[in-house]
């Protein structure tokens, strides 16, 4: 079944939602579904990405990493576990503070243990030895769907499903390609997802390259794309498309690298949209 082709989405709306994420004090899954509830028109993997996006720029912007903060974390925690009620210790803690569960329970775990040791226990918190720490790092990394470990296996599963529909799309059309392991065996250090060995025409615009970005695109993630990543691919092969598969922000389309260096689209183009050309015309 066909997915309903996103428009672009509007600015007024989607500066709604960063007011209404503005409000909220606690970034776990409650919070998270009270924004997807009063936003249900949206598709959920585009709500999803929004609010996965502000959680990490809120994140960068009021967390400072220290050994003090940590150790003030760990005493508060502490202090909550000698409660009898230990149900939401790490959920109280985080809201109270301000933060998300996930980079909670690795502030704690870095006042416990070294950086290296830290990261593994974060990945697997059963090999943290005590074990009602080990339950409450557990419980706190699970209530974040949108922040930490759990969070980025979820983000590139869901990155790597997308570039398959791609992929599978592009073999269907019988149009041919290298995908990133056969140009960086080329030596290329900067590659998009799929390089088309013969250009296609898409609404006229000559395509090249196509890049796959299963996530929503706003003006500052975006921007980070163009100069990173898509101005690169420009200068080395032409122009080329952008998929947001959740969509992107309505501002975007009157940036000048879109309609020139690169076209957006939130689907793979309809069939009819499409030129194919032979090799031997080219």
């Amino acid at each position: 079944m066909l997915q309903p082709e996103l428009k672009p989405m509007p600015l007024k709306l989607y500066n709604a939602i960063i007011e209404d994420f503005n409000k909220i004090n606690m970034f776990n899954r409650k919070a998270e579904n009270e924004l997807r509830k009063k936003y249900k028109e949206l598709p959920s993997p585009t709500i999803g990405s929004i609010i996965s996006l502000l959680v990490q720029r809120s994140m960068k912007q009021s967390y400072r990493k220290s050994p003090v903060i940590s150790s003030k974390y760990y005493e508060l925690y502490e202090e909550l576990m000698r409660d009898k009620n230990k149900a939401d210790v790490i959920l109280k803690l985080a809201e109270s503070q301000g933060i998300s569960p996930a980079l909670l329970v690795r502030s704690l775990l870095q006042n416990v243990y070294s950086d290296t040791k830290a990261k593994k226990y974060i990945k697997d918190t059963t090999l943290i030895e005590n074990k009602d720490l080990s339950y409450q790092m557990f419980l706190g990394i699970m209530n974040d769907n949108q922040y930490g470990h759990y969070a980025d296996v979820i983000k590139q599963s869901i990155g790597l499903e997308y570039e398959l529909r791609l992929e599978r799309k592009l073999r269907l059309m019988n149009i041919t390609f290298s995908d990133e392991n056969n140009l960086r065996s080329r030596g290329y250090d900067k590659t998009p997802d799929f390089k088309l060995d013969v250009p296609i025409a898409v609404d006229g615009f000559i395509v090249n390259w196509i890049e796959s970005k299963a996530m929503f695109g706003d003006e500052e993630n975006h921007s980070g794309y163009v100069k990173d990543q898509l101005t690169c691919y420009w200068n080395r092969f032409g122009p080329g498309l952008v998929i947001y598969w959740f969509g992107y922000l309505e501002t975007l389309d009157s940036t000048p690298e879109v309609n020139n260096m690169f076209i957006l689209r939130t689907h793979f183009p309809p069939n009819d949209s499409i030129t194919q050309y032979k090799a031997e015309l080219l």
